[in-house]
């Protein structure tokens, strides 16, 4: 099977190495040259949770595309979400026939893709694990918020329909050289549990600057996260999904009440030990970079999908608007930023 990677990024160079490490045949394309050329000359660095690799990888420059005849049979679309239709269409003409795609991506990005690609050629994940694209040619995978409320799989791919099929679980089988990976017949309660996690800690830590675990063992952020948690849970659940708990061992109506209520328990297993590999959601790790966020498809999804059916969710409206700020300039990164959420939550 040849396979393909668009964006080799700390989700899609995590794949690509070790599925490379694991003899599967992949191609790694990204914009970047310098972390191309640094990939080609003398390989990809992966390091972290999983002990030190240095893989030699088949990277490309997306400008090898052009004029290429090479077909793919699976390609992973792990682009960041704005960059998410420009991607695809530069991948599909290299789809081979009764190829797919598959997104690891944050969000909901299968609403993206299927409507470009045709439903029947797609195949959904949702990423447990978290990673950091360090510097050109280094990936670093850290422990995971996610694996921390939700045990250690690090992977979970579904077909859109739920069905059990010969493909979904060769991706499990693919997917398994960069972590345990399990096939879903929920994929869409999946995604909005993990998006639920996604709309807690990276626009927290964003906004903070605090590490993946500092956000929740700080009792004012974590106070915060709770209510973009519930308001998550709350949209998606509205919309007739059946979501699995973000948190092991609490339901979701827990989850809802703590945000409002406090629960001391919940909130000491909501903030559980440090990771042995510290980290930062991939929000701040945008932040750092100067780059665009992807809150418009983290918190802003929240609220574009409960104004759909008339639920409101103003603590993750607060959330975008205060990223944004972030983003531009006008408010610092610092602790100063969850009261400001607060204020405006509640004006709102």
């Amino acid at each position: 099977m040849k396979i393909a990677v668009i964006g080799a990024g700390a989700i899609g160079g995590t794949l690509g190495g070790h599925m490379t490490r694991g003899g599967e045949d992949v191609t790694i394309f990204d914009t970047w040259q310098e972390h191309v050329d640094k990939m080609r000359n003398d390989g990809l660095f992966l390091d972290g949770v999983q002990g030190e690799h240095l893989v030699q990888v088949d990277a490309r420059h997306v400008r090898e595309l052009e004029g290429a005849s090479d077909k793919y049979d699976l390609i992973i679309c792990a682009v960041k979400s704005y960059d998410t239709p420009w991607a695809i269409d530069l991948m599909l003409p290299h789809l081979a026939e009764g190829g797919f795609f598959v997104s690891p991506q944050n969000s909901i990005n299968e609403e993206q893709i299927a409507p470009l690609v045709g439903a029947n050629r797609m195949i959904g994940c949702v990423s447990t694990i978290s990673a950091w694209l360090m510097e050109a040619g280094h990936v670093r995978q850290t422990g995971s918020m996610s694996q921390a409320l939700k045990g250690n799989v690090s992977f979970t791919v579904g077909e859109l329909d739920g069905r059990d099929t010969e493909r979904v679980q060769m991706v499990r089988e693919l997917w398994d050289h960069a972590g345990h990976t399990t096939v879903t017949d929920n994929l869409w309660g999946e995604r909005w549990s993990k998006l639920a996690i996604n709309c807690m800690a990276n626009p927290t830590a964003g906004m903070t600057g605090l590490t993946s675990h500092e956000v929740r063992a700080n009792p004012t952020s974590r106070s915060m996260m709770l209510k973009f948690g519930a308001e998550a849970i709350r949209v998606g659940r509205t919309l007739g999904h059946s979501i699995p708990s973000p948190m092991k061992g609490f339901s979701l109506d827990d989850i809802e009440a703590a945000a409002w209520e406090g629960n001391a328990e919940l909130e000491a297993t909501f903030s559980g030990p440090p990771p042995a590999v510290a980290g930062y959601p991939s929000l701040y790790q945008d932040v750092m970079k100067g780059r665009k966020t992807e809150v418009d498809y983290l918190n802003g999804l929240i609220v574009k999908k409960g104004n759909e059916i008339g639920v409101a969710a103003p603590w993750s409206a607060a959330a975008v608007t205060v990223i944004k700020g972030v983003e531009s300039g006008e408010f610092p990164v610092g602790m100063e930023n969850v009261e400001r959420v607060g204020r405006i939550a509640s004006a709102g």
